[in-house]
């Protein structure tokens, strides 16, 4: 019987143990939980205290790489936001500036806590060339169009006034080409351009500066609503030259060395035909560069 007693004490044991060690996890647990929040106060506290020592009434700033934008315009472009600029994080502060001020690619920010010290180094965008918005397919420069400075890449810098654009235009535009499209919706400054158009008669620029030198500088004017028909317009050639979008490097090439070689010819042969259909020069071949325009149909 004792031993049957005995057997019996020793089972009913076993869940009051296991109940005492669920306690003891439960309140090493809420220990660990108390712990967590003294910390993240601790933290947030100590964060505070920081930044309210990095106030942006006691913080100076210091600008390098900003060519376009003067100290000042980067200061007034910060204004009212300084604060939350200087509390917020280094990434924050980049895409501010690149979202309020277009000429801006990148940003790099640094904060000098102890010097109280807010470095920003600048780089900006270049301008590439004249970017023509026609809003109607027969628009003509001085009613329907509208003008913007772009980078190489299609990012709206600038707007520039139609009278920039005429007879008296400004030194800073006189060599810039210009890119032609039709939109119904004109950009607006800091815009990308993802057009195809734009982006095809961009890289037919970059091509001809990266590759023949001597023909850019000619270049006056891309149209390349027609990736079959890129058209060209050079400087002191009245006839417009037609490319390929996928020979572009081979057709600028065959068209400098027709220039630099025929171009004395081309220019009388053009002078003495009495053929009314405007003539063109066709690159679009790859073995070939013909001049159209000059035969009549019989």
């Amino acid at each position: 019987m004792h031993k049957q007693r005995s057997g019996y004490i020793r089972q009913s044991s076993m869940p009051a143990q296991r109940l005492g060690r669920r306690a003891n996890t439960k309140i090493y647990m809420l220990r660990r939980v108390v712990f967590i929040i003294a910390i993240v106060l601790t933290l947030a506290f100590i964060g505070k205290t920081v930044l309210s020592f990095f106030s942006a009434e006691y913080v100076s700033l210091e600008l390098s790489g900003n060519m376009h934008y003067t100290d000042l315009q980067i200061y007034d472009a910060l204004g009212e936001q300084l604060q939350n600029i200087v509390t917020d994080s280094e990434e924050q502060t980049a895409n501010y500036l690149k979202e309020n001020l277009s000429y801006i690619k990148e940003a790099r920010i640094n904060k000098h806590v102890m010097k109280r010290l807010l470095t920003i180094e600048i780089t900006e965008r270049d301008p590439f060339a004249i970017l023509r918005f026609d809003t109607t397919a027969d628009a003509s420069v001085d009613r329907n169009s509208s003008f913007f400075l772009v980078d190489n890449g299609g990012h709206v810098l600038k707007h520039i006034d139609k009278q920039e654009i005429g007879p008296l235009i400004p030194e800073q535009f006189r060599e810039m080409v210009v890119i032609q499209t039709r939109v119904d919706e004109i950009p607006q400054v800091g815009d990308a351009i993802k057009r195809s158009e734009v982006i095809l008669g961009l890289e037919v620029l970059k091509t001809a500066l990266f590759r023949e030198r001597e023909l850019a500088t000619q270049i006056k004017s891309i149209d390349a609503s027609d990736s079959r028909k890129i058209k060209l317009q050079l400087d002191a050639f009245p006839v417009p030259v037609w490319l390929a979008a996928d020979t572009i490097a081979l057709g600028l090439h065959h068209i400098a060395l027709f220039l630099k070689h025929r171009k004395t010819e081309v220019l009388k042969l053009i002078q003495d035909s009495s053929v009314e259909v405007e003539p063109y020069l066709d690159a679009r071949f790859q073995d070939t560069v013909y001049l159209g325009g000059l035969v009549e149909n019989e």
